[in-house]
C-alpha cells in the first residue's frame, strides 16, 4: 500500500476527493468497526466454488463495486460459460463474442491476434482486457482451456479502470482449485484433420487446506484455410491454501506457446482503375491464403503469466485483497502481406486492381517484446449511516507496460500477385524499417459506493482519479515523446426495484484514453508519438427481470460519444495525427431473453440495435455517415432442446443474423446481410464411475459464403475477410 498513500499524497483532488467522502458516509468510524472483529468472532470459511450458471443469478467479478448478481447491477454484463463454449466447439475470441450480440469481430483470422468490437467500439488490445480483474495483453492468442468464463462489460468502463476505448472491458477469470476430486481428458478433432487433446485436474489436500487445479493442452491444427497448418501447447496450474483467521493464498501461472501459418485478408477492387477500390469482390473461397509462399513463416507468440494473490476476512462486514501479476508475451510475426496495388495504371491504396492483382510484401517482425505488470490491493465493507445503507470500497492499482522491437522490421515489396490465381515470389527478409518502442504506467486510486436506502431504491457512485505517464522513441533514439497526465472518470447510477425479479437503473460515466500514431514514416510525419488522452461519454438506462425459471430478460439503451484522431495534410505526402479531430456517437438498444419456454427447450434471443454515426470529421464525405464495419443490427437466436426419452442428450441450434456493413467512410460499398445456422449435439453418459459427454457439431450448416468482416486498420488499409465454410467437429469428454 505504499504505492497507494505516496501516489494519493501528491494529488490534492484525490485527498479532497476522499475527505468529503468520509464526511457524507461517516467513514471515520471504520476504526471502530474494525475493532469490532476481535478472536472470538466464528466466521464462515473460505470456500473457492463456481458461478451459478443460471443467468439470473450470474455474478460477475467486472463489475468490481458491489457483491450482488447481474441481474440487479446497474450495468450491462454478459458472462459466458467456458463450458457453454466447449458444448459449441469454440476454441478462440471470434467464437466467444458470437455468444454475445453485442460483440462482433474485428480483423479476426487464423494465425493472428484477435480482436474484438462492442457495441461498435473497437477495444484496445493492451487496455481493455482483464484476468481475474487485473489489467492484461491481449497480444497473445486466447486459451480457454484454464479459464471459468468470459465476463464481457459492455459499454464505459471508466470507473473500472483509468485508460480504455469506451466500448467496454473483457474479463477472463481463472479456474481454480475444486472443493472435490476432478479428473477430467477432453479430445476433439475438427477441420481438415485438427487435433485437441488436454487434460483438467483439481482438488484439494490435507483436510481441504491445499488446492490444485491443473490444465494442459495439445493441439495439431489444420485449419479449412489451405496451407496453414499450426501447433500449440499449453499448462497452467493453480494452488490455494487456506490459512488461519479466514484468508486465503492464491497462485497460479500459466505457458503458451502458438505455431501458426497467417490468413491474410482480401480488398476491394479498382474495375475503372482511378486509383480508387470501388467494387466489392464476390465472396471468394474462403480457402484461399494468399500467405503461400515458399518462405511463409508461421506466427509465433509463446505467453507466460504469473499471479499472486491474498483475500483476508476482517469481519462479518469488512474484507481486503493484494493481487500481483507479470505477463510476458514474445511474437514472430512473419507474413506475406497483399496490400495495395502497383500493377495498373494507376497506384491503388487501400484495395486491389481491378483484375484481382495485388502487391505483396515480405513483413517480419522478429522477437517484440511485451510485458505487463500489474498490482492491485482493495478494502470492501459495509456501513451505516442513519438509515441509509453503504457498500462501499476503496482500491489502488499500478500497471507498468512495455513493448520492445529489434532495431528494424522487414516490409519489403516482393512483386505482385492475384487473388484468384496466387503467383510465386521471391523472398526479401532483410529489415530496414525503423520501430518504436513504446512505454506506459498507470497509478489509480478508486473509490465506489452503493447507498441503499430500503429495498427498493439504490444509488451507485464511483470516481477513478488516474495518473498516466506514456513515452515512445524510435529505434535509433530519435523522436523521443513523453507525456504526463492526471483525470478523473467519474459514475454514477440510481436503481430501483418496482416488483420483486425487476430492476431499473439509469447511469452516467465518462472515460479516457490515449493513442499512437503508427510506426509508418512514409504516412505519417509524427509517426510513433503518443497523442494526448481524450475522453467519452455514456449516458444508460436500462431494465432487468429474473424469470421463473432464473432466466433473465434484459433490456437497455445507451448512447456514447467518442472523439477520436484526425488526419491533416501539410502540403506534402505524409500526414500529421492529432488528438479530437473526428467523433463518433453510438446509440443502441440491446434486449436479451434467456431462460426456458419449455421444460425441455431453452431458448437465447438477443439482438443489438446500433446507430453509429461519424458526427465530427474534417473529411465530408463520411460526416453523418455510419461507421465503418459496424452492423446497425446484430442478433442471434439458440435453442436448446432436452431430447426427451433419451436421457442426457440435448441438440441446440443457433442462427446468427448481422446487418450491412459499411466498407469505405461514404458508405457507398457495404456488406450485404448475412445469416448463418449452427447446430451441435451433447449426450451425457454415465458409466458407473466414469462420466462421458459425446459431442458433435456443425458450424455454418449451408456452407454460406458471404464477407463477415470489413476492418479498417489503425494504418489506413481495409480489408476483407470470409466467413468459415462448413465445419464439422466431434469430440469426447471423459470425467472420473
Amino acid at each position: 500500500m505504499a504505492h497507494a498513500l505516496k501516489f494519493i499524497q501528491r494529488n490534492d483532488f484525490v485527498l479532497i476527493l476522499i475527505r468529503l467522502y468520509c464526511a457524507l458516509v461517516g467513514l471515520v468510524s471504520l476504526p471502530a468497526a474494525l475493532a469490532q472483529s476481535d478472536t472470538n468472532i466464528s466466521l464462515a470459511p473460505v470456500v473457492v466454488t463456481g458461478k451459478a450458471g443460471a443467468p439470473g443469478q450470474e455474478t460477475a467479478l467486472i463489475g468490481g463495486i458491489s457483491e450482488a448478481s447481474v441481474a440487479t447491477t446497474p450495468l450491462s454484463i454478459s458472462v459466458v460459460r467456458a463450458e457453454n463454449l466447449r458444448q459449441a466447439g469454440a476454441g478462440n475470441l471470434s467464437n466467444v463474442l458470437r455468444a454475445d450480440s453485442s460483440s462482433t469481430d474485428f480483423y479476426n483470422t487464423i494465425g493472428f491476434i484477435e480482436s474484438a468490437q462492442i457495441r461498435g467500439f473497437l477495444l484496445d488490445n493492451s487496455l481493455n482486457f482483464r484476468r481475474d480483474g487485473l489489467p492484461a495483453s491481449n497480444y497473445a492468442p486466447l486459451v480457454l482451456e484454464n479459464k471459468e468464463s468470459i465476463e464481457i462489460l459492455k459499454g464505459l468502463s471508466g470507473v473500472q479502470t483509468g485508460t480504455s476505448t469506451p466500448g467496454g472491458l473483457i474479463n477472463y477469470t481463472i479456474k481454480r482449485p475444486t472443493n472435490t476430486a476432478l479428473r477430467e481428458i477432453f479430445a476433439g478433432i475438427s477441420e481438415r484433420g485438427t487435433t485437441l487433446l488436454s487434460t483438467d485436474l483439481g482438488g484439494r489436500l490435507r483436510d481441504g487446506v491445499f488446492g490444485y487445479r491443473l490444465n494442459a493442452a495439445v493441439e495439431n491444427r489444420r485449419p479449412m484455410a489451405d496451407q496453414a497448418p499450426g501447433k500449440r501447447s499449453f499448462l497452467s496450474a493453480a494452488f490455494d491454501v487456506r490459512l488461519p483467521a479466514d484468508s486465503l493464498l492464491e497462485t497460479e501461472f500459466e505457458l503458451s506457446n502458438t505455431q501458426q501459418i497467417s490468413v491474410p485478408g482480401f480488398g476491394l477492387l479498382d474495375k475503372n482503375a482511378d486509383g480508387i477500390a470501388e467494387t466489392l469482390p464476390a465472396p471468394i473461397n474462403p480457402r484461399v491464403n494468399l500467405n503461400n509462399q515458399a518462405w511463409s513463416l508461421p506466427f509465433e507468440s509463446r505467453s507466460k503469466v504469473v499471479s499472486l494473490g491474498f483475500k483476508q476476512t476482517l469481519s462479518n462486514a469488512w474484507r481486503y485483497s493484494l493481487q500481483a501479476s507479470s505477463q510476458k508475451i514474445r511474437t514472430n510475426d512473419r507474413l506475406a502481406f497483399p496490400d495495395g496495388c502497383g500493377n495498373g495504371p494507376t497506384y491503388v491504396y487501400p484495395g486491389f486492381c481491378g483484375n484481382g492483382d495485388a502487391d505483396v510484401y515480405d513483413y517480419r517482425s522478429e522477437n517484440e517484446r511485451r510485458s505487463l505488470q500489474a498490482l492491485q490491493a482493495k478494502l470492501q465493507g459495509n456501513i451505516s449511516t442513519a438509515w441509509v445503507k453503504h457498500e462501499v470500497g476503496v482500491s489502488f492499482t499500478q500497471s507498468r507496460y512495455a513493448e520492445r522491437f529489434e532495431a528494424n522490421q522487414a516490409y519489403n515489396y516482393v512483386g505482385y500477385t492475384n487473388i484468384y490465381q496466387p503467383l510465386a515470389l521471391p523472398a526479401d527478409p532483410i529489415p530496414r524499417d525503423k520501430n518504436t518502442l513504446r512505454d506506459s504506467q498507470t497509478k489509480e486510486v478508486a473509490l465506489t459506493d452503493v447507498m441503499r436506502f430500503g429495498e427498493k431504491w439504490s444509488l451507485w457512485l464511483g470516481a477513478r482519479h488516474t495518473e498516466l505517464k506514456r513515452s515512445s522513441i524510435r529505434t535509433d533514439g530519435s523522436r523521443g515523446v513523453a507525456y504526463l497526465q492526471r483525470f478523473t472518470t467519474p459514475w454514477a447510477a440510481l436503481a430501483y426495484v418496482p416488483w420483486p425479479g425487476g430492476y431499473v437503473y439509469a447511469s452516467l460515466g465518462s472515460g479516457v484514453e490515449s493513442e499512437v500514431v503508427p510506426n509508418r514514416p512514409d504516412q505519417f510525419a509524427n509517426y510513433g508519438e503518443v497523442l494526448p488522452a481524450l475522453r467519452s461519454h455514456q449516458q444508460e438506462i436500462g431494465f432487468k427481470q429474473v424469470l421463473n425459471d432464473a432466466g433473465l430478460f434484459s433490456a437497455s439503451f445507451f448512447n456514447i460519444s467518442k472523439p477520436f484522431f484526425a488526419d491533416t495534410l501539410p502540403g506534402s505526402d505524409q500526414n500529421i495525427r492529432f488528438a479530437g479531430g473526428r467523433e463518433a456517437r453510438h446509440r443502441g438498444l440491446e434486449l436479451v431473453w434467456k431462460g426456458n419456454i419449455l421444460p425441455s427447450l431453452n431458448l437465447q434471443a438477443q439482438i443489438m440495435l446500433l446507430d453509429a454515426r461519424i458526427t465530427k470529421s474534417l473529411d465530408i464525405t463520411e460526416l453523418g455517415r455510419r461507421v465503418r464495419n459496424v452492423p446497425p443490427y446484430n442478433a442471434s437466436l439458440a435453442t436448446n432442446w432436452t431430447v426427451p426419452g433419451m436421457q442426457g442428450l440435448s441438440w441446440t441450434n443457433r442462427l446468427a443474423f448481422t446487418g450491412k456493413k459499411a466498407v469505405n467512410a461514404d458508405n457507398s460499398i457495404q456488406l450485404p446481410a448475412t445469416a448463418q445456422l449452427d447446430s451441435y449435439i451433447n449426450w451425457r453418459q454415465q458409466l458407473q464411475t466414469i462420466g462421458l459427454t459425446w459431442r458433435a457439431g456443425i458450424d455454418n450448416v449451408f456452407d454460406r459464403r458471404y464477407w463477415k468482416d470489413a476492418p479498417t486498420q489503425y494504418w489506413g488499409g481495409s480489408y476483407l475477410f470470409p466467413a468459415q465454410p462448413r465445419t464439422f467437429r466431434v469430440s469426447v469428454q471423459m470425467r472420473f
